[in-house]
């Protein structure tokens, strides 16, 4: 996946920044470990992900929020610490959710594509402007950490591992890591874990 180009915050397309697009009744959501609210990352739409999205249904929405309240803090690498969350939403009518305030929110908000390019170094992911891959298998930092569906019991499918970021503008801290992204379509369940 790559930055295609500046959007509005509450763009229906798949987008870094911005505000998230949830169900009505949706609630920002906190962390477990501090209280306060978590910031809002990354909006995933399986309709703009073609072949890629084959751990999602139709027309779902994945969000993925994260603690950025006291870096390091809150064990927002585990996924069930409580210090981040991923929501996944069945096709359906969804709004801009209004943030708590600026510091949960990425300053820049941008559409995020398929690159068609695979890039090869460290000079190519910067020129295509790559921040994540879709599909496949998960290529793991450390050990495997495949998140189990805590409503089914079952492996939950990998969606997508996420860069940081090449701008200061919109820099998701994974705290020098990556952030891999899971779902479960039947349970309308999604997890992420960082490694790094």
């Amino acid at each position: 996946m790559a930055f295609v180009k500046d959007v509005e915050v509450a763009a229906r397309v798949s987008r870094i920044g911005g505000l998230p697009l949830a169900p009505q009744g949706f609630s920002w959501p906190r962390c477990s470990a501090c209280g306060g609210p978590l910031r809002f990352l990354l909006q995933l739409m399986a309709d703009d992900l073609g072949g890629h999205a084959e751990s999602l249904r139709p027309g779902a929405l994945l969000s993925v929020f994260m603690c950025d309240n006291d870096p390091g803090q809150c064990e927002a690498w585990n996924p069930e610490a409580g210090g981040n969350r991923a929501y996944l939403f069945a096709a359906g009518s969804t709004a801009a959710v209004p943030s708590p305030g600026e510091a949960f929110v990425l300053p820049q908000c941008f559409e995020i594509g398929i690159c068609e390019v695979e890039p090869e170094s460290a000079e190519e992911v910067a020129e295509f402007k790559v921040v994540g891959w879709l599909g496949g298998e998960a290529e793991w930092w450390e050990s495997d950490m495949t998140p189990v569906c805590s409503a089914c019991g079952i492996p939950m499918g990998f969606v997508a591992q996420m860069r940081e970021g090449y701008s200061r503008n919109w820099l998701m801290n994974f705290g020098g890591g990556e952030a891999f992204v899971f779902a479960c379509p039947p349970c309308d369940a999604a997890s992420v874990v960082l490694q790094g």
